[in-house]
C-alpha cells in the first residue's frame, strides 16, 4: 500500500471518530436543556397547586356575651348559660334587618318588648333561648324567611355580687361562672386591718325583690392557711351581698398596766380585760371597777361591775384607785 493510501485511510478513521463525538455531544446538550426546563415547570406546578389549596379560617375571638340563633342548630357560647334577669342589658339585632334593633332592659315583670313580634316572656331564661324564641316569632309570623337573630348582653346585673364593709376594694362585681366566697374576697383585696373576724352573708329569697336582703349566713373568718374553714368554700349566687363589719373594740384605762383600745373577743369578761391591760397596779383595786356603756337610745350608763360581769363592744372598763 502505498502511502498516500495509508494517509487517507488514516484520515477517514479520524473523522469517523469527530463525527461521533460531535454526534455524542449534540446528544447531551439536548438531554441538558430538557433537564433545565423541566424543572422549573415542575416547580411552577407545585406552587400553583399549593396556591390553590383551601386557606384555613382565621378564628377571631368572639365576645363572651354575643349570642346568635337561628331556626337550626346554633353554637352556644359560655355566657349563654347565663340566665338573663331583673336589670340586665339587650342588644337584640336580626342579621339583615337593622330596623329591627332593639335595646331593652328587664324589668321586674320579666317582659320585654320586640319588633313586629310584641311582647316576649324571657324570665327565667337564658339569652340564646330568647334569641330562638324572637327567631320563631319572625318566622311564624312571615315576616322573614330563615331570621339570624343575634343578642348581646351590654349589661348584666341579675349576675354581680357585691363586697362591702373593711375590704380593700369595695364594690360590686360580675359573677362569671361560680365563685367562692374566699375567691370573693381575694376579687376585693381582702379583708384590712380594722376588719372584724366574722363575714355576714345577705341574700334575697326566691321570689322577692332584689332590694330585700336577708342575713343568710355569718362565717368567722379565720384566715389562715393552714386550716381555712369549709365554709369559705361555699359558692355564692347572683346578688348576694358579703358583708364584713369593722372591728368591734373595748377599751380600759384608770389603773391597769397597759391602757388603751383592744379588739373584742368572744365571751369577754372583766377579768380577761384587765388581763389584757397588763393587770391592775399597785394603787389600783379590784373592787372599784366600772363600766361605761352607751344604750341603745345613745345615753351613756356607768355600771359597777366584778370582775366575772361581761364586757360589751363599746364598753369602756376604768379602773379606780383604792381608797386605803
Amino acid at each position: 500500500m502505498t502511502i498516500w493510501s495509508k494517509f487517507s485511510a488514516h484520515l477517514e478513521i479520524a473523522t469517523c471518530k469527530l463525527l461521533c463525538a460531535v454526534a455524542v455531544f449534540a446528544l447531551a446538550g439536548q438531554l441538558h436543556a430538557q433537564e433545565v426546563t423541566t424543572i422549573p415547570v415542575n416547580g411552577m406546578k407545585l406552587e400553583s397547586q399549593l396556591l390553590q389549596l383551601p386557606q384555613t379560617p382565621v378564628t377571631q375571638p368572639s365576645e363572651k356575651t354575643s349570642i346568635t340563633a337561628r331556626i337550626t342548630d346554633d353554637t352556644v357560647s359560655e355566657a349563654a348559660s347565663d340566665v338573663i334577669g331583673e336589670g340586665d342589658q339587650l342588644l337584640v339585632t336580626v342579621f339583615g334587618q337593622p330596623d329591627l334593633t332593639a335595646d331593652v332592659t328587664i324589668g321586674e315583670s320579666g317582659v320585654i318588648t320586640l319588633p313586629l313580634v310584641g311582647t316576649v316572656e324571657v324570665k327565667g331564661k337564658t339569652a340564646t333561648e330568647i334569641a330562638s324564641i324572637f327567631a320563631k316569632k319572625l318566622e311564624q309570623g312571615q315576616y322573614i324567611k330563615n331570621p339570624r337573630v343575634s343578642i348581646k348582653v351590654i349589661q348584666q346585673l341579675s349576675r354581680t355580687f357585691s363586697v362591702l364593709g373593711e375590704v380593700l376594694r369595695p364594690g360590686r362585681y360580675p359573677l362569671l361562672g361560680q365563685i367562692s366566697i374566699l375567691e370573693a374576697l381575694s376579687l376585693a383585696g381582702g379583708v384590712s386591718q380594722k376588719a372584724e373576724k366574722s363575714l355576714r352573708i345577705l341574700r334575697r329569697e326566691a321570689g322577692k325583690p332584689a332590694s330585700e336582703l336577708q342575713e343568710y349566713a355569718s362565717i368567722k373568718l379565720e384566715l389562715d392557711a393552714s386550716k381555712l374553714p369549709p365554709e369559705l368554700a361555699q359558692k355564692i349566687q347572683p346578688n348576694d351581698v358579703l358583708f364584713v363589719p369593722q372591728q368591734k373594740n373595748f377599751y380600759v384605762y384608770g389603773e391597769v398596766r397597759r391602757p388603751g383600745i383592744y379588739p373584742m373577743e368572744e365571751d369577754l369578761n372583766v377579768m380577761r380585760v384587765l388581763s389584757i391591760g397588763g393587770g391592775i397596779t399597785d394603787r389600783g383595786s379590784a373592787r372599784r371597777i366600772i363600766i361605761h356603756r352607751k344604750t341603745e337610745n345613745g345615753e351613756l350608763r356607768e355600771i359597777s361591775a366584778g370582775i366575772t360581769d361581761r364586757v360589751m363592744p363599746g364598753d369602756v372598763v376604768f379602773v379606780k384607785e383604792r381608797i386605803f
